[in-house]
């Protein structure tokens, strides 16, 4: 029989199914669908829930566990973490705090220009200014012009003339409107997303904060507590990123809580200016936030992506999302 469920604002999947049996569900599980799952703290083994061995000073979430923060698994242990002073912990591993730098087994602070600010182990020089050695020089901005990072564009209804800003005709401005609606229009394929993290996970079966379950056919390992995740798609498509786990397809057990953003998937063929201009296979280009940019600097392009709401781009074999703006 068709089951018809309600799968993104607007859209319809429809899931084949087997006929529904009756099958006994063991003592600690749950069931979802046609099918059952152990609550979390137990292993699936057979048609039973085993419970775990957890050692101190771990958690668990679905069939696995995981250590404690500061702490790092060896064998069937969880032990504590050295730690350097201005440092902090995330899982099994140690960071160094904004300022500094990792050097061997400490955390040392380094120096920081005039007009700029530091975002971990780095330092970016403010809007206006672009780096020049180990300083950040003014930039030069026109009239009618504005600032962002370490260039400058055109206030709405100017254009850019050489190094200045001049007023765009009447038909200019109405070319312009036409070519942002179209760009409006362009946002979405049909696709939309929801950004959201990782609540826990047992097997196959993912629970997302947002409310959403899904159920994916491919071994994942550590997923990570809390980590990013975008759950999209369109039709009869179910789709989700992982940070760090590229992309997968799933099926929708869970339908996700609040209304999405439009998405459409991309692919990303060049990545130039050292990480600030993304080109794109269909001919667009965009150009990515000065902070952002030390991240799509380690990109090696050529990959596919999705582009959430025309401004955050997720490059599927990357951690994390970054935020750009189409110039072309």
């Amino acid at each position: 029989m068709k089951i018809c469920i309600k799968l993104f604002a607007g859209l319809m999947v429809f899931l084949m199914s087997a006929t529904i049996t009756a099958q006994d569900i063991p003592a600690n599980a749950w069931k979802s669908g046609t099918s059952w799952y152990c609550n979390d703290g137990y292993q699936r083994q057979g048609n039973e829930c085993i419970k775990l061995n957890v050692p101190e000073n771990a958690w668990v979430s679905g069939s696995n566990w995981y250590c404690d923060d500061g702490y790092q698994k060896q064998g069937n242990e969880c032990i504590k973490l050295n730690v350097p002073e201005n440092a902090w912990v995330s899982g099994s591993s140690w960071y160094c705090n904004d300022g500094y730098q990792k050097q061997g087994n400490k955390c040392l602070k380094f120096n920081v220009p005039k007009n700029a600010w530091v975002s971990g182990s780095s330092w970016y020089c403010n809007d206006g200014y672009r780096k020049q050695g180990d300083e950040c020089i003014k930039i030069s901005i026109p009239a009618n012009a504005y600032a962002q990072g370490a260039n400058w564009y055109c206030n709405e209804g100017y254009k850019k003339q050489a190094e200045t800003c001049i007023r765009m005709s009447q038909d200019e401005l109405i070319a312009l409107r036409k070519m942002q609606e179209e760009l409006k229009a362009s946002l979405s394929d049909g696709t939309v997303a929801f950004q959201t993290k990782i609540e826990s996970d047992s097997g196959d079966v993912i629970k997302l904060e947002n409310g959403a379950i899904v159920e994916v056919s491919s071994y994942f390992g550590y997923l990570g507590y809390r980590k990013n995740a975008v759950l999209f798609g369109s039709g009869q498509t179910c789709k989700i990123w992982i940070a760090g786990k590229k992309s997968f397809k799933c099926e929708l057990i869970e339908v996700p809580e609040g209304s999405g953003k439009p998405a459409k998937e991309v692919h990303i063929s060049a990545v130039k200016g050292d990480g600030a201009i993304l080109m794109m296979l269909d001919g667009s280009i965009f150009e990515v936030d000065s902070i952002d940019t030390i991240h799509t600097s380690l990109w090696l392009g050529v990959s596919d992506g999705l582009l959430i709401n025309g401004t955050t781009l997720l490059n599927f074999d990357a951690e994390e999302a970054v935020t750009v703006h189409r110039i072309k």
